[in-house]
């Protein structure tokens, strides 16, 4: 009876903390890559207010495939299908060409943050 309540106990935790909101700092760099985007590949601003829940989707089933998936290979894998997706998401609002710079432009602005944040640790020290 008592690992049943453990386990019960345990698996409450572990749904209440997978339902936690994100921060209001991930928020903020959606915001920044969404206005970034925009500026990249020229979103409108209903392009841009369509796309914002889809990017915040996709940015939260990325990080789940990392969490998830050990193996290098099938994580590559599935980051491939989860991109081949949703650039189909994405077309319908914004184009195929444009659709599929999205991804060139998240690895762009994503090497732009760790430049960032390397000369920000550099300062620091």
């Amino acid at each position: 009876m008592k690992a049943v309540l453990i386990f019960l106990l345990s698996f409450m935790t572990v749904a209440g903390a997978a339902q936690t909101p994100p921060s209001p700092a991930v928020h903020r760099v959606h915001e920044v890559f969404l206005d970034y985007l925009t500026e990249k590949i020229d979103l409108t601003a209903t392009e841009k207010k369509q796309l914002r829940p889809l990017v915040i989707r996709y940015f939260g089933e990325a990080k789940n495939i990392y969490k998830t998936n050990r193996d290098p290979l099938l994580r590559e894998q599935e980051r491939i299908q989860l991109k081949i997706s949703y650039r189909k998401l994405f077309t319908p609002i914004i184009g195929e060409p444009r659709a599929t710079r999205f991804f060139s432009e998240e690895q762009s602005f994503k090497k732009k943050i760790r430049e960032e944040l390397k000369k920000r640790s550099v300062k620091e020290n």
